[in-house]
């Protein structure tokens, strides 16, 4: 691989290819516009990262199938790749990559700061969502993305509140939750008949307490009565719901320590 870099407008240059292995030859070479120094390469093997510009480099595979990566665009928070035969991806919140630094690396927990979120609701109550067994891709995750790092497995529960302004808890996430009902229940008691089909319902996603980097979702909004409008929000599958916005603070509480985030939900 290679990939030069010139600090005196290209008079000179140095190649700048610590971590590129062998057989990964390059197609492209972008810049975050917001972080200085985070530089991404896509190559005839997959996708790289680096943090200090260009000095070293590492995988950023994730999911991404191996294969050649020939284009990056930054819109917004969004990493989008262009890949050849394989292709469109995209990291719909790349705020932790704009964030980590060697001191969160070595921290035990962490908690990002997260993205300006935009309160939408995809959809409504005259549709059906897709079956899961239908092919499609998948969209971003309707609420504010909350990232979270923990260097190693949690030795006890792991919690994540969300409170508004004047310091009211409007959610309580934790590792050692009971597990929420995957679909709407008939008459909204727990144990009842399944109003949709299994093929309709969101997976549940588990709030980890691994060690790695997760992240958790939380919806923007206040549940009402059955039925009727939302406050300014409209419907979800029968539920009237009041879209949230406005400052919003994030408590996350690992191994003894408090990590706290304040954020923004606009309409």
């Amino acid at each position: 691989p290679y990939i030069y870099r010139t600090r005196d407008l290209g008079k000179t240059w140095e190649p700048i290819t610590t971590g590129l292995p062998r057989g990964v030859y390059v197609h492209v070479v972008r810049e975050d516009p917001e972080r200085r120094g985070l530089l991404f390469a896509g190559t005839e093997r997959g996708a790289f990262v680096s943090f200090d510009d260009g000095d070293h480099w590492q995988p950023l595979q994730l999911n991404l199938p191996v294969t050649s990566v020939r284009d990056f665009q930054i819109y917004q928070n969004d990493l989008i790749v262009a890949t050849h035969g394989r292709g469109f991806w995209v990291i719909d919140d790349m705020s932790p990559l704009r964030q980590a630094t060697v001191e969160i690396a070595a921290a035990d927990a962490y908690l990002f700061q997260p993205a300006e979120a935009i309160n939408v609701i995809q959809g409504g109550g005259n549709g059906t969502p897709f079956q899961q067994d239908e092919p499609h891709a998948g969209n971003p995750p309707d609420g504010v993305i909350l990232y979270y790092y923990l260097k190693a497995d949690a030795a006890g529960p792991v919690t994540l509140e969300i409170q508004d302004d004047k310091g009211n808890t409007l959610e309580s996430m934790s590792s050692v939750a009971p597990p929420q009902p995957a679909g709407g229940r008939r008459g909204g008691t727990e144990g009842g008949i399944p109003n949709t089909s299994p093929l309709w319902r969101p997976a549940p996603q588990p709030f980890a307490a691994t060690a790695g980097l997760h992240r958790a979702v939380w919806r923007p909004v206040a549940r009402e009565r059955r039925g009727g409008p939302g406050g300014g929000g409209g419907g979800i599958f029968g539920r009237a719901v009041t879209l949230l916005t406005g400052s919003f603070t994030a408590k996350l509480a690992a191994g003894g320590k408090t990590y706290t985030q304040t954020f923004t939900v606009k309409p």
